[in-house]
């Protein structure tokens, strides 16, 4: 079935021959032969998140039909009413970052204070309602606890696709919005249970809580550390013992950080474990003293957080060795548990 063209990414396989010079840690060390790109998170198959007919989904009794003329961001639109008058909507009961880092408050989003990270996460918001509303029939259903018009004088919907889909619910399932829990509305709870969930697998806009990311709970530390760029810390069982890793692959994670007294380009780098599972670092600079996490999902990476784009788990839970080598070729540091 086809899909929108818009949010489409490629997981890339880049076979590598880098040699190891005789300077590098250790002598067991293994061959990088295959490199698992990182890659933005995609939307899955039409099959597996809408019903084939209308008929499964049942339209709400007072939802009311609208066509979609303009998509302003990812929960705000533009309709015509078939009596032809033209009002905007404001999705009720949720709310997608801004596309400007500017915009966008810390700790609006549960604590977040990556505003880069949450503006480039309000893009892909916009361009998802895009894709899915723009130019379409869509239905809304107003809601009696929460009024029919806002604060600044916009229509407050909940926003439904033909199918009967709750699309508001949509945005918050793949972690394109938060639950906007300053207003009162009839699905706040059903919402929030989406939102929970969505925090949980690190969807969405909740990859950006590289705090959250870097606590110690489940994770070693490496304490001997010596380089430049070194690996400080793998947590390898994502979720916990009671939660499968593939479910929650964005809570496995390494954290590499910059020792030294000079920023460094880590474009061709590479990580692996000892089966040979490469990842290959694109171009992003880490000063001094700084940080990053390497999450083994699918997302979209910025200064703080890179994505491997594994559709499985990398680390062993029992016991495994990261290895990471600079863009010559030579270990650069490793870690084993």
């Amino acid at each position: 079935m086809a899909r929108h063209t818009t949010l489409v990414f490629l997981t890339l396989l880049i076979l590598l021959a880098v040699p190891i010079s005789s300077s590098c840690i250790g002598d067991s060390t293994p061959t990088i032969t295959v490199i698992l790109n990182h890659s933005s998170t995609t939307l899955p198959t039409e099959s597996s998140t809408f019903p084939t007919s209308s008929s499964e989904i049942p339209m709400p009794s007072g939802a009311i039909k609208v066509h979609v003329i303009n998509v302003i961001d990812g929960d705000t639109i533009d309709v015509a009413f078939s009596d032809r008058t033209i009002d905007r909507v404001r999705f009720l009961g949720v709310d997608t970052p801004e596309t400007s880092a500017s915009k966008n408050k810390p700790g609006e989003y549960d604590g977040i204070t990556d505003l880069e990270c949450l503006a480039s996460w309000g893009k892909e918001a916009k361009l998802f309602t895009k894709d899915y509303l723009q130019d379409k029939n869509v239905y809304i259903e107003f809601d009696p606890i929460a009024g029919k018009r806002g604060y600044y004088g916009r229509l407050l919907a909940y926003i439904y696709l033909e199918n009967g889909t709750d699309f508001t619910a949509l945005l918050v399932k793949k972690g394109y919005a938060r639950v906007y829990t300053e207003g009162d509305f009839k699905k706040e709870n059903e919402y929030l249970k989406y939102q929970n969930l969505a925090k949980s697998k690190k969807l969405g806009l909740w990859g950006c809580m590289i705090g959250k990311y870097t606590t110690t709970s489940n994770a070693v530390i490496h304490p001997s550390t010596t380089g430049k760029v070194v690996i400080v810390k793998v947590h390898y069982d994502a979720g916990g013992s009671s939660v499968r890793d593939t479910e929650v692959l964005n809570d496995e994670y390494v954290v590499l950080k910059n020792k030294g007294s000079s920023a460094v380009n880590l474009e061709g780098w590479v990580i692996m474990d000892k089966a040979g599972h490469a990842y290959k670092f694109p171009s992003v600079t880490l000063q001094p003293s700084q940080e990053i996490v390497l999450h083994t999902g699918k997302g979209i990476n910025t200064a703080h957080d890179l994505y491997w784009g594994s559709g499985r788990a990398i680390w062993n839970n029992d016991h495994d060795t990261a290895y990471l080598y600079d863009s010559q070729g030579k270990l650069a540091d490793q870690f084993s548990w």
